[in-house]
């Protein structure tokens, strides 16, 4: 499901750019844990049963 799913894909290609740049160290924090929350809402949203469940976490 997730491999087909282009929003994750994308949102895991942002947090491997994210790990790749330099940022200073607070601002790159911030990012990662940003952009891994967005990734893990995205996993979590699709796999909910409801389309009602799912809208809460897309």
């Amino acid at each position: 499901m997730l491999k087909s799913f282009r929003t994750y894909q994308l949102a895991l290609e942002f947090h491997r750019a994210v790990r790749a740049e330099y940022f200073p160290s607070y601002l790159k924090d911030q990012l990662l844990r940003a952009s891994s929350s967005i990734a893990l809402n995205l996993a979590e949203g699709s796999a909910r049963a409801s389309k009602k469940d799912q809208m809460c976490f897309l």
